[in-house]
């Protein structure tokens, strides 16, 4: 099953001869961020901008370490909060399928702890309260450049803990598959990782629905898709 329908596509430029591609649904991202645009063009144009190289470094960590593994890639797609690294064989072995997995979380983690040191490493409390902010004297003067740096950081450590959640077609649900694959059999690590996402997509659905239409249409997709794949094991096997 490819999780990724033919959506329209453009191929923006190449790297490293790999195509990168936007498809149609990023428009969602400044539909989603209309709200800053009237308050702040520039910080609205920041944070498209910095959406975007979000999901492509994070797609960019996956490509890299496939290379390293002699894994070729195909294209690499950036749509609306997700994107997509094409391999067009499969990793030589688990382990390889793994590190080549967790690289793309990773690459967000070291985008947060980028952006925290910018803000100059406000602590965090148990509550989730977050200390004063002493960001760096470059965007000091600016608020509105505070909030986009500030923003562009949640947006990163939530695509690190959200990815690594165990459902599919994120990269934990390949990653814990792979892994409790190696102890049971395949089919039945698939369809144990599958029901988990089913669970995890309506939770997400459930609490986008209490304040962001995203979270509901990603969580009620990831439902979808995952209950598919319990039914047919076999669609989990593509990437």
């Amino acid at each position: 099953m490819n999780f990724f329908a033919d959506t329209p596509r453009l191929e923006l430029f190449r790297l490293a001869g790999i195509p990168i591609k936007i498809d149609i649904t990023f428009i969602l991202v400044p539909i989603f961020l209309f709200d800053v645009l009237q308050q702040s063009p520039n910080t609205f144009a920041i944070l498209t901008a910095g959406i975007f190289l979000s999901v492509l470094l994070h797609e960019i960590g996956h490509a890299t370490l496939a290379r390293l593994f002699r894994v070729p890639v195909g294209e690499i797609l950036v749509g609306g909060f997700y994107g997509y690294a094409r391999m067009l064989r499969a990793a030589p072995s688990a382990f390889a399928s793994i590190v080549i997995l967790f690289a793309g979380p990773l690459t967000n983690g070291l985008i947060f702890l980028l952006c925290w040191y910018v803000l100059g490493w406000p602590e965090v409390g148990w509550t989730g309260r977050f200390g004063p902010i002493d960001p760096l004297p470059a965007i000091a003067g600016s608020p509105w450049g505070i909030y986009a740096i500030f923003t562009l950081a949640r947006i990163n450590l939530a695509m690190l803990v959200f990815n690594l959640l165990p459902a599919f077609p994120l990269d934990g649900g390949r990653i814990y598959r792979d892994m409790l694959g190696a102890i049971i059999p395949r089919p039945t690590a698939v369809r144990a990782i599958a029901i988990l996402g089913v669970v995890i997509g309506l939770w997400s659905a459930y609490v986008g629905f209490r304040g962001s239409i995203v979270l509901l249409l990603i969580g009620a997709q990831i439902a979808i898709m995952n209950w598919a794949i319990f039914k047919q094991p076999a669609e989990a096997e593509d990437r």
